[in-house]
């Protein structure tokens, strides 16, 4: 099979790259197919090194940052054809369904009972709930505004970077921010949760990625499985996974109030002659 430009590039660059870049070069000659489903923060330590080496590391090559580089590496592998999708078959149709099935398990594995415990208990107790996500991860925010508004509590959810930013700046210790994010990485995201804890805000996402930059500076973090690549942002395993967490805490929220359950009828029937 032939060998990829930007491995080439990488094998051919890694000599001169200094101990710190080097060592990422070499994980990255060594499991190119993983680093697409890596964050920066995971890629650093696979590879023993620092965010920031990870970044000097693209730029070494010639990437503005850490994305763009990833994306590439897609485009390579795909072309090559060695980016292949962990379940397979001649039905394309039955091969989603295996692997969303397979998302949904590994995601009830690793949501944490506790967490979303707490987590209803901080929304029931929240004056104002503030949720964030950009392009795919905007679906994702509201569909969550949606379930919250029809338990009766002030949820928002805002698909633009400004106004989301605006928000968060003035945002306080009775406010609620969930980010939306399959990377953890998301420029935009980040930015909106610094301000947001900043403020005093309590701050949980819903991401795909058990260590980020936005994993970092979260207070709460509930995990969904399938994490995405460059090329398949948005993809049905990954979003199947983090609607299932939003169900999740809708039923921790009615089971920690009860009451809940009337309000739904309440929001249910104010849209009755809706339907026909």
């Amino acid at each position: 099979m032939m060998q990829s430009a930007l491995i080439a590039n990488i094998r051919s660059a890694a000599p001169n790259m200094t101990p710190a870049l080097s060592r990422v070069a070499d994980h990255v000659l060594a499991n190119p197919q993983s680093v697409l489903y890596r964050s920066i923060t995971e890629l650093a330590e696979d590879s023993s090194s620092s965010e920031a080496s990870v970044m000097r590391f693209c730029r070494e090559l010639g990437f503005s940052g850490f994305q763009k580089f990833k994306l590439l590496l897609a485009q390579d592998l795909a072309t090559q054809g060695q980016a292949n999708t962990p379940v397979t078959g001649a039905d394309s149709v039955q091969s989603l369904i295996e692997t969303a099935k397979l998302a949904l398990d590994e995601t009830e594995r690793l949501l944490d009972r506790t967490i979303l415990t707490t987590v209803a208990g901080e929304l029931l107790a929240a004056s104002q709930i503030e949720i964030f996500g950009v392009a795919a991860s905007a679906i994702t925010a509201q569909y969550l505004e949606y379930k919250l508004t029809r338990l009766g509590l002030r949820a928002r959810a805002v698909a633009d970077a400004h106004l989301a930013t605006m928000i968060a700046a003035t945002s306080g210790p009775s406010t609620v921010q969930i980010l939306v994010s399959s990377s953890g990485s998301t420029i935009d995201t980040v930015r909106v949760a610094e301000l947001a804890h900043s403020r005093g805000a309590r701050t949980i996402i819903i991401t795909n990625r058990s260590k980020s930059p936005l994993a970092a500076i979260s207070d709460h973090v509930l995990l969904a499985s399938w994490p995405e690549t460059p090329l398949t942002g948005g993809a049905f395993p990954s979003k199947i996974s983090q609607l299932l967490i939003v169900d999740a805490l809708v039923a921790h929220i009615t089971d920690a109030d009860p009451d809940r359950v009337d309000t739904i009828m309440d929001t249910a029937s104010s849209v009755s002659d809706r339907n026909f």
